[in-house]
């Protein structure tokens, strides 16, 4: 079969249909909190409780669906499935008002989708191992990401501005709406991927699995950092700085932007330099940040601050999944599901995070405690190997 290059039509509908993704969940994250907080009137401990809830069900979802997902023929149907799931969440967030309904329902619907469009960096890695020009692996894997750094240059604000003049009813609607849609473009327009024989393959080595176990506990402090961040920038912004919380909608969106370049430029080093040392430096302007904005007194420092959050994110969300892949060849759903969980960890230790100090100490004060997690997860890093 002849091999294609980073710039063929199947591998741009791969870059467009994680910017889909992308951009489905960039118009429902950052304006849950506020959804909880706000719409429903409930006490910080409980918009803890209510992200703790989902990201907890996340990482059981995922675990359950990795093995499985690589025994397979076509990952096609399970992204659709993810989508489904995202659109059933939608319309529970559009027409409950109910706190425990939301709770039970809505959270797990959406982990749901959350776990089954992971699926989507399974397919594109096996259709780059079968079907790309060999050695593009590491930047290909890197443009995907970056579709979804794309789609959050624009879907914060556009999701922020759909909830403050459609309100909540519609703005879910319309999500929902497009959720179904990216179901059918999931179905309909995806490459397929053969699948992958791994009946050839040696045991992954013990040495190996040690790394990657090191790597889950890095991965989970520096994405419990990330979605603390997500989670209280919008309630941030009032309680410090006196500003309305849809300003959080354009700083993620400009953060989003930077990481475009610094993701491909991300790839392009990780096929000169080890993905390790790349990610290291991602961890160290993540503390750098959350630094910065404890001590940010104007919206301008926060705006220039997103330089290192882009970093941040360019290098680990850019490299992270590439590193976990290449220690498990052959195993592109395990090995997703693996760094995905290792995200889903973060995000109940950060949802916790929440649920346990921000009615404490206000939500300026939480960005001291990400400071030490993020100096807790370089120092984890420093003790894998650079390969």
């Amino acid at each position: 079969m002849k091999r294609l290059t980073l710039y063929s039509g199947p591998a741009f509908t791969c870059y467009f249909m994680s910017f889909v993704v992308g951009l489905l969940f960039a118009l429902v994250m950052p304006t849950l909190s506020v959804l909880v907080a706000k719409g429903l009137g409930v006490r910080p401990f409980l918009v803890g409780v209510f992200f703790v809830a989902m990201a907890a069900s996340s990482i059981v979802f995922s675990h359950m669906l990795a093995t499985w997902s690589d025994k397979v023929n076509d990952r096609r149907p399970l992204i659709m499935a993810g989508m489904l799931f995202g659109a059933a969440s939608c319309l529970v967030f559009a027409f409950s008002s109910n706190y425990w309904v939301l709770l039970t329902l809505g959270s797990t619907l959406f982990s749901l989708s959350f776990a089954f469009t992971s699926q989507m960096f399974a397919h594109a890695r096996e259709f780059a191992d079968q079907r790309l020009t060999l050695g593009q692996n590491t930047l290909f894997n890197s443009i995907v990401r970056a579709g979804i750094a794309v789609a959050w240059v624009s879907g914060p604000p556009i999701g922020f501005a759909l909830y403050n003049y459609l309100g909540i009813q519609w703005h879910y609607t319309y999500v929902a709406i497009a959720y179904i849609a990216a179901g059918l473009l999931a179905w309909l327009a995806l490459p397929k991927a053969e699948k992958f024989d791994t009946s050839a393959l040696a045991p992954i080595p013990a040495s190996h699995k040690q790394q990657v176990v090191i790597a889950i506990i890095a991965f989970a402090f520096l994405y419990a950092c990330n979605q603390t961040y997500l989670i209280s920038l919008p309630l941030y912004l009032p309680e410090h700085l006196g500003l309305d919380s849809s300003y959080a909608g354009w700083i993620m969106g400009t953060a989003a932007a930077l990481e475009i370049p610094i993701m491909i430029f991300g790839g392009w080093l990780g096929t000169r330099y080890p993905l390790i040392a790349l990610i290291r430096i991602g961890g160290l302007c993540a503390a750098a940040l959350y630094l910065g904005i404890w001590n940010a007194t104007a919206l301008w420092q926060l705006f220039v601050l997103q330089l290192l959050n882009a970093v941040f994110i360019g290098f680990v969300a850019g490299l992270g999944m590439t590193w976990f892949q290449d220690m498990m060849p052959g195993k592109a759903g395990a090995a997703s599901a693996l760094y995905l969980n290792a995200n889903n960890i973060g995000n109940l230790l950060g949802s916790l995070v929440i649920a346990v100090f921000a009615e404490a100490l206000g939500y300026r004060h939480i960005f001291l405690i990400m400071i030490a997690i993020a100096a807790c997860a370089v120092v984890t890093l420093s003790l894998l190997d650079k390969r």
